[in-house]
C-alpha cells in the first residue's frame, strides 16, 4: 500500500478539497485522517457548490470508497445534516462510505462547552466542539465509534453531558437534539472496520486532511492552533500507516495567504487591498461565514511547512484572484515582526509571462516544483504543469 497526501501549507482554506476532487479517481480510497466539522472543503457538483464537512472529498466519484479516518472526531448531528443534503443531489454517500471504529464522536456538550465557557472565543475557534472532542479523548473519558453498539451507549452519552455540565451549574444544561439521535442511527448503519487491517487491502489511498500546516497542535502557531495534527504526522496517526507507505505528499497554498480567527499573520494586510482580496477572492468561511484576514504569501512559513511535511510537489491556488495588480509582494525573509518582501510584476492572466516568471520565483524559493495551477473554483479549473511525482 502506497498513501499520497493532500496537506494545506497555510492556516487552512488553501483549496484542498478541490484537488482531492481532481485527484479522487485515480485512487480506490479517499481517507479523511483528522479534524471535525470545523473544517468545510467546498467543491462543485454538477454546477452546485456543495461543502463538505465530515465526509470525504472523493464522494463525488462513483467507484472510490471513502474513509473517515482514526483521527477524526466526527459530530453525528453535522453528519445526519450533511449525507441528507447528498441525498437531495442523488448521491448515496452510505453505498461507499466506510467508518474508522476508533474515531470519536463530538457530542451536543462538546458544542455546549465551547460556547459557556467562551474558551473558543480567546483563540476564534469555529465553536464546533472540537476542542473538547479531543480533550476527552485524550483525558480516556470520551466516546469512540465502537460505543455506538454498546447497550450502556445512551447512559455513556447522559453521563459525560452531565460531567460537563457540572462544571458550569449557574448555566442551563444542554439538550440532545432529535438529529444527533439521527445520526447515530446512520453510523451503525455503516460499515465500521479495524483501520490498520482493513486499510492495506489497497494498493494507493489518497489522504485528505482539513485545515493547514500553520494550525497543528505541534507544529502550528500555538496555542491560535486547531486540536489536531494537519500535517504528516497526522496521516501516519490518523489512519494508521507506516511512514514508508508515504509516496506523495501534496502541498497546497494560495498565491497570497488568509487566515481565520485569532493569532499571528506576519503579511497580514488592511485597508482597500485586503477588502479588495476578500471580495473578490471569496474570503469568507466555508463553515463560519467569517470574513478571512488576508495578506502576501510567505515563503518563509511556506518552506517551513514543507521542510517538516516532507512535500514533493506543490498546488498553487487563487492566483486568479490577483490577476489586475500592477505588483505582488511576498515575503522573503525577516522576523515576524518586520517581514522582508520581494515585490514582482503583476499579470493580467494566468497565461501572461510575468505570471509564469512569479511561478519560477516561487519554484526556486521554496525548491519544491509547482505541479499544477488551480485557474478557478471548478473541476475543470485546472492546468497541471509537470506530471506529479509518484517514485
Amino acid at each position: 500500500m502506497r498513501v499520497d497526501a493532500v496537506l494545506g501549507l497555510q492556516w487552512g482554506d488553501e483549496g484542498k478539497g478541490k484537488v482531492v476532487d481532481l485527484l479522487a479517481a485515480g485512487y480506490p480510497v479517499v481517507a479523511r485522517f483528522q479534524g471535525g466539522p470545523n473544517a468545510g472543503h467546498t467543491l462543485y457538483h454538477a454546477g452546485k457548490k456543495v461543502v463538505l464537512h465530515q465526509v470525504p472529498s472523493g464522494i463525488f466519484h462513483p467507484e472510490v470508497l471513502c474513509v473517515i479516518g482514526e483521527g477524526v472526531v466526527l459530530d453525528p448531528e453535522v453528519f445526519w445534516k450533511e449525507v441528507e443534503g447528498l441525498w437531495a443531489l442523488g448521491i448515496v454517500p452510505e453505498e461507499r462510505l466506510v467508518l474508522s471504529e476508533g474515531l470519536h464522536l463530538i457530542l451536543p456538550v462538546h458544542r455546549w462547552v465551547e460556547a459557556v465557557s467562551q474558551e473558543g472565543e480567546k483563540i476564534g475557534t469555529t465553536r464546533r466542539g472540537i476542542g473538547p472532542a479531543y480533550a476527552d479523548r485524550y483525558a480516556r473519558r470520551g466516546l469512540p465509534l465502537r460505543a455506538i453498539e454498546s447497550p450502556s451507549f445512551e447512559r455513556q452519552v447522559l453521563g459525560l453531558t452531565a460531567y460537563h455540565a457540572a462544571r458550569f451549574p449557574d448555566q442551563p444544561p444542554p439538550e440532545i437534539p432529535e438529529d444527533f439521535w439521527r445520526g447515530v442511527e446512520l453510523l451503525r448503519r455503516l460499515p465500521r472496520v479495524r483501520l490498520a487491517e482493513w486499510l492495506p487491502q489497497f494498493s494507493t489511498v489518497l489522504a485528505e486532511g482539513s485545515q493547514g500546516t500553520m494550525l497543528d497542535i505541534f507544529a502550528g502557531t500555538y496555542p491560535y492552533v486547531t486540536a489536531s495534527h494537519t500535517t504528516i504526522a497526522g496521516v501516519l496517526a490518523g489512519l494508521m500507516v507506516p511512514p514508508q507507505a508515504i509516496r506523495t505528499v501534496i502541498g497546497i497554498t494560495k498565491a497570497y495567504a488568509t487566515r481565520v480567527g485569532e493569532g499571528p499573520f506576519p503579511t497580514e494586510l488592511d485597508g482597500d487591498l485586503a477588502a479588495w482580496l476578500q471580495e473578490k477572492g471569496g474570503e469568507r468561511g466555508s463553515t463560519t461565514g467569517r470574513l478571512r484576514r488576508c495578506g502576501w504569501l510567505d515563503l518563509v512559513a511556506l518552506r517551513y511547512a514543507i521542510q517538516i511535511n516532507g512535500v514533493t510537489a506543490v498546488a498553487l491556488t487563487k492566483a486568479d484572484v490577483l490577476c489586475g495588480l500592477p505588483e505582488v509582494r511576498a515575503r522573503v525573509g525577516g522576523p515576524d515582526s518586520a517581514p522582508i518582501y520581494e515585490s514582482l510584476p503583476g499579470w493580467e492572466s494566468l497565461e501572461d509571462s510575468r505570471f509564469e516568471g512569479f511561478v519560477a520565483f516561487l519554484e526556486e524559493a521554496l525548491q519544491v516544483p509547482i505541479w499544477g495551477i488551480s485557474t478557478g473554483p471548478a473541476r475543470a479549473d485546472w492546468r497541471e504543469r509537470l506530471p506529479l511525482p509518484t517514485s
